[in-house]
């Protein structure tokens, strides 16, 4: 299974050392998220690129709406020309990036219209779909060459997705990937592993909030959380959106420590090494590579945490 780090970008020195060391770790790749609150995505991309040699950077994820698809086109087409083979769009809807603009998601059409003229524009550059239902999945199986499945670890629900993308295959266009993308937190005792689990709750809800607010169809979601999960949601913060410490959406289910716990399992590997591994190597049955979008505030500790994970798969 390949691995991509996720990464926002906090500053261009520290993008350009994240890259080079997850590059000597032997990790497939780093994932750029495209967000208000951090650095331009495409500056990041280059610097990422530009300071490594064998490592494949992609967005992880852009959008259709606060960048015209000739924009992503553009940089695309300039990634690849420096960097050939090593440059590939991740491209959603549009969710905290967009909605905290008072603008809203594409709608499936437009963005299946927009995925098609950048593939036509730029046909070296894989695309892949940031999906958490099936219709994005079957739009992914149509135009695109992977789908990142904003659902977590669970298996049945990567599957559905996986199968409703696969439904839209065309036999000439071989198998589409499937990508898991979880939040990872290494730590080497069982105190340090409690701490990342509290520090991971806010990101855990954000996950939660991209794969459930519209649906919980084919998701498999418990029954008793359902009900809890949508009147919650309504209160969804985006400006506080992934941000870790006390906000409003890391609060928002301290009342229902089974529910904390549920969506940390679901969408966060945090553990030692070995059981971080063992979930790893679960996982591996079920997607082609994991986008694991890594603690961003002790990113260096991470990836020394990471490394000995790495020794043990």
């Amino acid at each position: 299974m390949r691995l991509c780090i996720n990464w926002l970008p906090l500053r261009p020195e520290l993008t350009r050392a994240v890259a080079r060391r997850a590059e000597a770790l032997g990790i497939w790749g780093l994932g750029i998220g495209d967000s208000p609150n951090y650095g331009e995505l495409y500056a990041a991309c280059g610097d990422a690129l530009a300071a490594t040699s064998t490592l494949t950077v992609s967005t992880s994820v852009t959008n259709p709406v606060t960048r015209h698809w000739s924009v992503h086109a553009g940089a695309a087409r300039t990634f690849d020309s420096a960097h050939p083979g090593r440059f590939r769009l991740g491209m959603g809807r549009g969710d905290s990036a967009v909605r905290t603009f008072g603008l809203e998601p594409a709608a499936l059409r437009d963005f299946e219209q927009d995925l098609v003229a950048f593939r036509a524009a730029v046909p070296a550059v894989p695309t892949l779909v940031a999906a958490s239902g099936p219709a994005a999945a079957r739009m992914a199986g149509r135009v695109a060459d992977g789908v990142i499945a904003g659902v977590g670890t669970d298996p049945r629900a990567l599957g559905e997705l996986a199968r409703a993308a696969g439904a839209e295959r065309a036999a000439d266009r071989g198998r589409i990937e499937i990508w898991a993308s979880v939040r990872l937190a290494v730590g080497r005792t069982g105190d340090e592993v409690e701490r990342l689990r509290r520090a991971f709750v806010p990101r855990a809800v954000s996950a939660s909030h991209f794969a459930f607010a519209s649906t919980f169809a084919g998701k498999n979601v418990p029954a008793q959380f359902q009900d809890v999960l949508t009147e919650r949601y309504r209160h969804y913060d985006y400006a506080a959106h992934g941000k870790a410490g006390n906000t409003s959406n890391a609060t928002m289910f301290a009342d229902r420590p089974d529910i904390e716990t549920y969506l940390l399992d679901r969408f966060a590997v945090i553990g030692t090494p070995s059981e971080c591994r063992d979930r790893l190597v679960g996982l591996s049955h079920y997607v082609d590579g994991a986008y694991l979008s890594v603690h961003f505030e002790d990113v260096a500790g991470q990836l020394d945490r990471i490394e000995d994970l790495l020794a043990l798969m």
